[in-house]
């Protein structure tokens, strides 16, 4: 039977000093239960689904992007990596999606008003976010935040770093890999945030977030010398992942981690790298609300199979 973790404890910080709450070895896997961010006000949750939408305690929640964890993996400590793979995700079958006014790409609400379009609780069913009777979107369940502890302070899961966080990644989903930098004995990985579905940037502020059980797997290696940023690895490509603002220095990050990765791994001279991602290289913000923009740069490994 595989360990579970979660929901509760909820942590709205990634730091050194969480408790962990589970112990797994290195290649276990195990699940964790995530809870779904505080979602609108009752008033707009249709009244059929008043009661799936009661029985996942969004209330409970004090505010946005709690995780789970703290997740202490055996003989993990700095100077390694740990790499965690998704290898399956179960939504629930209700979420919802809000558009406070108060993000950093739209300080204030554009075009209109209304409650009904400042905030949406759908069903998920089928394979199916249901947005109205007529347009039903498939489903792509993703993780949002992933990240180990820092080595000195807390940091809120609202923002991205080199420890990962909020990184709110499509590509974060089952048969994914996440490789992070180890910082503290055990990493102490928090885990959460959950999403049905999510467009590039998540301009509004939030995805379809939703409640979810994740399965993983965990792994350890030495950190290799060139990885400061957390890397992505997918079955169609290798991503490195970097947040700042302005954007282009997000993506600059990205793309030179990117390269020194390619150099390391595939022994590609940096100045041919260069050249080489000039022209292959698929990268884009994957969100644009948080303190930091998130870029993500990646190569597919069609292309790295050729070198």
């Amino acid at each position: 039977m595989l360990q579970r973790q979660g929901p509760s404890p909820l942590y709205y910080e990634t730091g050194p000093r969480n408790p962990p709450t589970l112990w797994v070895e290195p290649g276990e896997t195990f699940e964790v239960a995530s809870h779904m961010s505080r979602g609108p006000d009752l008033s707009l949750v249709p009244p059929d689904l008043r009661e799936e939408w009661l029985s996942h305690e969004p209330y409970a929640v004090e505010r946005g992007n709690p995780s789970s964890g703290a997740i202490w993996v055996r003989g993990a400590e700095p100077g390694m990596a740990v790499e965690v793979a998704i290898e399956a995700l179960e939504l629930a079958p209700v979420g919802y999606t809000m558009f406070t006014g108060d993000n950093l790409l739209f300080p204030s609400t554009p075009v209109t008003t209304s409650k009904l379009c400042a905030a949406r609780v759908v069903p998920i069913r089928d394979g199916h976010v249901i947005w109205n009777e007529r347009l039903a979107i498939p489903v792509q369940p993703m993780v949002g935040m992933v990240g180990v502890a820092p080595a000195h302070e807390s940091q809120s899961n609202l923002r991205v770093g080199e420890w990962g966080g909020n990184m709110d990644v499509q590509e974060v989903a089952p048969g994914a890999s996440v490789r992070l930098a180890v910082n503290v004995p055990g990493a102490l990985l928090h885990i959460g945030d959950v999403h049905a579905l999510q467009g590039d940037g998540e301009i509004g502020g939030s995805a379809i977030e939703t409640s979810g059980v994740i399965r993983l797997r965990v792994e350890l290696m030495d950190r290799p010398d060139e990885m400061t940023w957390p890397r992505i690895i997918t079955p169609e490509r290798i991503m490195a992942v970097a947040s700042a603002r302005p954007a282009e220095v997000a993506l600059r990050i990205a793309a030179g981690e990117l390269m020194r990765w390619l150099h390391a791994d595939y022994g590609i001279e940096p100045q041919e790298a260069l050249l080489l991602l000039s022209q292959v290289l698929e990268a884009r913000a994957t969100q644009v609300v948080n303190p930091t923009i998130t870029y993500v740069a990646g190569v597919r490994h069609e292309i790295l199979r050729r070198l």
